[in-house]
């Protein structure tokens, strides 16, 4: 159950000194205090909407949650491979209709409710079915699931309407958004209540947790997978990066994310910087670029065009290409990135590891003057208004210093921007129901197996979000999505990469690094290759 009210202003520790929290939040709460070095504080700037539920989150949830529970199938954190997770093994059958997951026996949910077993993934899987089901697997499992079958407690057989290649990338660490739900728990206390207290099986117990704040967790003994070796691990929410960085230099934080100046303040501190390369691909979302049974569809939007007018749509071309353009990309990573980035490669969702990726799709060229004469042309040289949400965002901590850049630039060719901040909470909810009210915003792109897992989400008018256009291109994504040979699989989704960067849908920025301080507590973590968030705290030692 959840522990009663704590004092938000200290914390206390075993010898029973107390210092102030920094934004009121506790760094430890426990009935029986333990000491600093039994326990790991995690700085996070940001998570999503908060629930711990694969059938409600996206990834944004992950950097919170994926401590307290285990996925089917896991990562290797050097490769992004596959590895056996609380599946041994999967296997498709009847021409990929068919799929057969073998579970690992004796796994234990937390708090005593016992084995988890097939009744469990069944029932995880088929929360998504519900029509207000929002994660970013639930359209996947509403289009193309039949029906699910248990013929032991440790077999899952799972029967789909066609072929489907794409479901173990479903129920994999980071990227897949299936981590197992007690369906015991769940039955007996509500959706609602174990929202704010989950139940796992994960190398982490969650203990308490203020919404919004903070959320402890002690750890598992002789978890089947790893033991921690912090006894303790808090993780809390800090969106300002100057608290992040005092938190680090006081040692009241053990791992945070550091980008800009806060780098080189953390190096003059003595923090040893973690780097993740290549983690993201950050570009401009435009919204308004959808379809016209959603609130946000603009077919008179500058940068959107109308569908059914060909001079319209190439207009609306020009003016993404010049407000690509117009955009200074070279200072963005020197500045703001401090060089831990680049501005290629770049593309979106298709990262160098996947098959058909090409070195010459880079970021456009910083060229103003051309961006006022393509303006011009489209029939705007007087520049028209847009709104931006200058937001903290899970992938794009920074966001809003790369906003305020892009807005200046914007600026210099006429352009009108109105700053209208929402915190990413609020308006990530609104960004997957298509009422953003036309508001842009940066984002970065976190890594699939192929670059069709992204786009099925993402630019798919069936897909669970809309962060780069809607409806445009689903007849390539059903097309690509049928195949099954993957060569061919990979010259199609070549084709339709070329086709997304030809057309300039979002303002590219470039790619960059992620970068953490770690106190010295840290002397080794292995984070997962390409994943721009914070993971894997078991592996913290």
């Amino acid at each position: 159950m959840m522990a009663g009210p704590i004092n938000r202003r200290t914390f206390i520790t075993r010898s029973g000194a107390t210092a102030a929290g920094l934004l009121g939040a506790p760094l430890l709460s426990a009935p029986r205090a333990r000491a600093a070095g039994e326990r790991l504080v995690v700085a996070v700037g940001q998570w999503g909407i908060e629930t711990p539920f694969a059938w409600r989150s996206s990834q944004s949830e992950k950097t919170l949650w994926d401590c307290a529970y285990d996925p089917l199938i896991m990562r290797d954190p050097k490769t992004f491979e596959y590895r056996p997770g609380l599946a041994t093994e999967w296997k498709p059958s009847h021409e990929l209709r068919t799929w057969t997951f073998k579970l690992r026996s004796g796994v234990q949910f937390h708090e005593g409710f016992g084995e988890m077993t097939a009744e469990d993934v069944k029932f995880t899987v088929e929360q998504n079915l519900k029509p207000d089901s929002q994660g970013g697997s639930a359209p996947f499992f509403r289009t193309h699931l039949e029906r699910i079958e248990t013929p032991d407690k440790h077999t899952v057989v799972m029967h789909f309407k066609n072929r489907v290649w794409e479901v173990p990338s479903n129920f994999t660490q980071f990227v897949g958004y299936q981590n197992i739900t007690s369906k015991k728990y769940i039955e007996s206390v509500g959706e609602d209540k174990a929202s704010l207290h989950p139940i796992g099986t994960g190398p982490f117990r969650h203990v308490e947790g203020k919404q919004g704040d903070y959320h402890r967790f002690e750890a598992v003994a002789s978890h089947w997978r790893k033991t921690p070796a912090f006894k303790e691990l808090i993780i809390r929410r800090i969106p300002d990066p100057a608290t992040r960085l005092a938190g680090l230099r006081s040692g009241e934080i053990d791992i945070g994310n550091v980008f800009g100046d806060y780098l080189d303040q953390a190096r003059k501190a003595g923090l040893r910087i973690h780097e993740t390369p290549n983690a993201a691909c950050h570009w401009v979302v435009l919204q308004g670029q959808t379809t016209p049974d959603r609130e946000d569809y603009c077919p008179t939007c500058p940068w959107a065009g109308d569908p059914s007018d060909p001079k319209s749509l190439e207009n609306a071309r020009k003016v993404r290409l010049a407000l690509n353009l117009a955009v200074n990309k070279k200072t963005i990573v020197s500045a703001l990135w401090k060089g831990m980035g680049s501005e290629a490669p770049f593309m979106y969702w298709y990262y160098p590891f996947h098959k058909g990726f090409k070195t010459d799709w880079k970021v456009p060229p910083y060229d103003p003057e051309r961006a006022k004469k393509l303006l011009a042309e489209a029939g705007h040289a007087g520049g028209f208004e847009v709104r931006m949400n200058p937001m903290v965002m899970t992938y794009a901590l920074d966001g809003p210093d790369m906003v305020e850049a892009v807005a200046l630039d914007w600026e210099k060719i006429g352009i009108k921007v109105r700053r209208v901040p929402e915190a990413f909470s609020n308006f990530l909810p609104k960004n997957r129901a298509r009422k953003t009210n036309k508001t842009h915003w940066v984002y970065g792109s976190p890594p699939f197996d192929e670059p069709v897992l992204g786009w099925q989400r993402a630019i798919y008018s069936k897909g669970a979000f809309n962060i780069l256009c809607d409806g445009a291109y689903d007849e390539d994504v059903d097309t690509i999505s049928r195949e099954l040979d993957t060569d061919k699989r990979a010259r199609m989704t070549q084709a339709l990469g070329q086709r997304l960067y030809d057309d300039y849908r979002g303002v590219m920025l470039g790619m960059r690094s992620l970068t953490w301080a770690v106190s010295k507590k840290v002397n080794s973590w292995q984070t997962l290759v390409y994943v721009p968030l914070e993971n894997n705290y078991e592996y913290v030692g």
